[in-house]
């Protein structure tokens, strides 16, 4: 799977994961949970939390870097030097487009895990294709396997919104072998 991410070197992330792209995705995931408790802390701290922001963006640069977003990771060193320096005014002046750096990284982040949470999206349908259930019937008829597993992709492809179940009902009686019942249930439709 490929990872594209704004923000994130992914590829320099697997490497540093020795190649192991599940380690890194696990990773990833970590760091968008904890970020966002740390974003809140970041769009709401005064002056007198910058010893607490001092802690916080010090652990924010260290897991940046470790995922390879090198430049959050950079944008954390610079205001984690300035808290250090108690420099108010620099903080002040940078902590937006820090916080808007970290919101799109988790925006990315997130699509990215919705898209691998939900498996491959399927284009919806209302009911299954009538010329493709006839050629699953006449496959059937012949006890053409190779076709019957050509049809079967065909119709797998989509999710439809009224089809009573035929769909997964075929799957699972072309996986016993049920041809007769199957040419039987086409046959009255």
């Amino acid at each position: 799977m490929e990872i594209v991410v704004s923000g994130l070197d992914a590829e320099k992330g697997i490497k540093r994961f020795a190649g192991d792209e599940e380690a890194y995705l696990f990773v990833l995931r970590t760091f968008m949970v904890n970020t966002h408790k740390l974003l809140a802390f970041f769009n709401s701290f005064s002056k007198d939390d910058i010893e607490e922001y001092e802690i916080k963006v010090h652990s924010l640069r260290g897991s940046a870097a470790s995922i390879s977003a090198d430049e959050l990771a950079c944008m954390a060193t610079d205001l984690e030097e300035a808290a250090i320096k108690k420099d108010w005014d620099h903080i002040s002046a940078n902590n937006a487009k820090f916080t808007d750096t970290i919101r799109n990284l988790l925006a990315g982040l997130e699509e990215m895990f919705e898209k691998i949470d939900s498996g491959t999206q399927k284009n919806k349908k209302d009911k299954p294709d009538p010329d493709a259930l006839n050629k699953l019937k006449t496959a059937c008829e012949n006890y053409d396997m190779n076709r019957v597993d050509e049809v079967m992709d065909e119709l797998t492809a989509y999710n439809y919104e009224s089809d009573d179940g035929l769909v997964e009902w075929l799957q699972e009686n072309i996986e016993m072998m049920n041809f007769s019942e199957i040419v039987e249930k086409l046959s009255g439709l």
